[in-house]
């Protein structure tokens, strides 16, 4: 694997993280998750631009799709939030054409 996926896998994750911290941030006002998502924004471009570098950005940001997946699992195991019906049909159609651009 090369390491351009590794900073892509880093972008993507940074990303979700600083999305569901600050999720966390607005319901609990504490501002150690504030910070958490300052933090994780900030780094986020670094890992994309590292990324960028070797990986063309139409499969960059194809991936970068995922984080909203991401973020709705971390959401519903950790925060117990409820999902709609609609929202797996959302699901299903982000992984089909995650696999489709990749065919």
């Amino acid at each position: 694997m090369s390491l351009n996926y590794i900073f892509l896998t880093f972008a993507i994750f940074t990303t979700a993280l600083g999305q569901f911290f600050y999720k966390k941030y607005s319901l609990s006002h504490s501002y150690k998750f504030f910070y958490l998502t300052i933090i994780l924004f900030i780094v986020t471009p670094v890992f994309s631009y590292m990324a960028l570098k070797k990986i063309p950005i139409d499969i960059v940001y194809m991936f970068t799709s995922l984080t909203i997946l991401i973020v709705l699992f971390l959401s519903k195991i950790f925060l117990n939030e409820k999902i709609a019906s609609k929202t797996y049909v959302g699901v299903i159609f982000i992984i089909l054409g995650v696999i489709l651009y990749g065919i």
